[in-house]
């Protein structure tokens, strides 16, 4: 997928825009786990989960119009 995202948007963008996917992903697990805090059981997603989820949200954009 991030190959796809390169050829699309070249190689600094690229990076840019998965970087910052990541830091969404970042914020959207530990703000879920500070709502899950209470009483529920304590769940969170590992780093290699949120990068693979963040490339695949920017492959997802990226392929919008295709």
């Amino acid at each position: 997928m991030m190959a796809d995202i390169v050829a699309k948007v070249g190689d600094a963008q690229a990076r840019q825009m998965v970087a910052s996917a990541y830091n969404t992903e970042i914020i959207s697990n530990r703000l879920g786990r500070l709502e899950l805090r209470q009483g529920a059981p304590h769940l969170s997603k590992g780093k290699a989960n949120l990068l693979r989820l963040a490339v695949e949200r920017v492959h997802e954009v990226i392929t919008l119009g295709d």
